[in-house]
């Protein structure tokens, strides 16, 4: 488990990738159950969306989804165990670290909480495009287009299906 978590922890530093993570299914449930939770509680600790399972069940399956294809298209099918536990558990992680300042106010955090939500939001577009650069055999370039993309057609989706959140 702590080495999972510092693999984890590694990736959202840049420095391993998705093919450094442990292969096997246990890994990405561990993961995704991580991810939900931390998710669950950051949903809730501000105005709880409407839709709540709704929202937490398209934020799990889009991923899911998603990455198969692509990951199909590019014939890397092999690789998807092992991207989704590193999209789901750095996702976990980066939540995990601005938790307190979700948890901290009424929901609109100002001045060095704002920044640092912003930074860590950034950040993650940037851990994802390494996952995706790893996976795919891709530029960093072409793995943050992917990785804003696939981030927009999930918002979206969940938009859509699930109203505001």
């Amino acid at each position: 488990m702590l080495n999972l978590f510092s693999r984890l922890a590694a990736i959202v530093m840049l420095k391993l990738g998705p093919q450094d993570l442990p292969a096997g299914s246990n890994v990405v449930v561990l993961c995704v159950l991580a991810y939900l939770a931390v998710t669950t509680i950051s949903l809730t600790a501000g105005e709880t969306p409407a839709q709540l399972p709704l929202v937490l069940l398209l934020a799990v399956a889009l991923p899911i989804v998603l990455s198969r294809i692509v990951l199909g298209l590019r014939g890397h099918l092999a690789r998807w165990p092992q991207t989704l536990s590193a999209l789901f558990g750095t996702s976990a992680l980066l939540s995990l670290l601005t938790l307190p300042i979700n948890l901290s106010g009424s929901g609109q955090a100002s001045g060095p909480a704002a920044l640092l939500m912003l930074l860590a939001f950034f950040w993650s577009f940037s851990v994802d495009a390494h996952i995706w650069r790893h996976a795919l055999e891709v530029s960093f370039a072409a793995g943050l287009a992917l990785a804003v993309t696939l981030f927009a057609i999930s918002v979206f989706t969940i938009s859509t299906l699930a109203g505001p959140f």
